[in-house]
């Protein structure tokens, strides 16, 4: 393995054309007058080879400057999950918004994106200034996918031999919490973070997989367009009542379900438990308010439900990846 790379808080152009080498070839700005010792990011912007083929690029940054920016990628799969802010980006022809993003009913949504390049192709960002990204990506080479058994998997051989072809998804709770984990991996040797971040990346390319494996639904988890619908408006019911104390029969009675069908439709629409849901949200309210208001550790184990604090810091580190005090120190 090599160790991750964590540039400092200012990323000139020429460590992004540096790191830029684990995925790609040709990296350029299109902006005139931009020298490539210029900072073009604030933040945290980390790119890890994690074994041969596997590429991890986590990032929490924001715009220096408007500009636009190239690099001819090899082929691979491409998994991406904007978690915050907005980007602009052409993979060939095929020009996609990232992002979380409003619905038809105005609820905010998170989007997952795989994506195959069967043969190189160019990659285009367009930058805003003052715009921010707080992302995940994984690159997948064809080398590594034949490693781990893609050709014994007729579909996801299919997809992968498509080039350009997308599958979007809503991910699942326990797929945001793995990416925020790689988004803020506690400290530790070289060898201890390349574990860590490999470990969850896994965790995130099996989902991925996973979800080509199943036929194209009208909504996720196989459900029927209005039995999602209805989910998703239970979903920001529970959202806005995350500090009542709900019993599964009167969250089922406000879906309009038995508790069986609700349980088993949650499930295929957010990939766990109504109370897995609850408790995934009020953990990361409790995060929230550690990174951004600098709350106590009680004070955030009070918000996420809990009355122990020796409690909380065991479930926000099962689904953080670090204790509930080390989030508070990030601020």
């Amino acid at each position: 393995m090599t160790s991750p790379e964590t540039t400092p808080r200012l990323v000139s152009g020429s460590q992004i054309i540096r790191l830029s080498g684990l995925v790609g070839s040709g990296y350029r700005f299109n902006q005139p007058g931009l020298a490539a010792d210029v900072p073009v990011l604030a933040g945290d912007f980390r790119v890890a080879r994690l074994r041969p083929g596997l590429v991890a690029h986590c990032t929490q940054i924001e715009n220096l400057h408007s500009m636009t920016s190239q690099v001819l990628l090899e082929p691979g799969l491409k998994f991406s999950l904007l978690l915050d802010g907005q980007a602009d980006v052409a993979f060939g022809h095929r020009r996609f918004q990232f992002g979380p993003h409003r619905d038809g009913r105005g609820r905010l949504r998170h989007e997952c994106t795989l994506l195959s390049l069967a043969e190189p192709d160019l990659f285009v960002r367009r930058a805003r200034r003052g715009g921010s990204e707080r992302k995940v990506s994984l690159t997948l080479s064809p080398q590594w996918l034949a490693q781990a058994g893609v050709d014994s998997d007729d579909i996801i051989r299919t997809f992968c031999r498509e080039h350009l072809s997308v599958r979007s998804w809503v991910p699942s709770a326990s797929l945001i919490a793995l990416a925020t984990q790689m988004l803020c991996p506690p400290p530790g040797s070289t060898l201890m973070q390349n574990l860590y971040l490999e470990s969850r990346a896994i965790d995130l390319v099996a989902e991925a997989l996973a979800v080509l494996g199943q036929p194209l639904p009208a909504a996720p988890g196989r459900l029927r367009p209005r039995e999602y619908a209805r989910l998703l408006d239970l979903a920001d019911y529970l959202d806005q009542h995350l500090d009542d104390a709900l019993s599964l029969d009167a969250i089922a009675r406000e879906a309009g379900l038995n508790v069986t069908s609700l349980q088993r439709q949650f499930r295929a629409a957010f990939g766990c438990t109504v109370f897995g849901y609850l408790r995934q949200r009020k953990l990361l309210a409790a995060r929230t308010a550690l990174e951004k208001h600098g709350v106590s550790v009680g004070e955030a184990a009070h918000l996420a439900g809990y009355s122990s604090a020796a409690n909380f810091a065991t479930a926000y580190k099962r689904a953080f990846g670090m204790p509930p005090k080390l989030s508070r120190t990030r601020i």
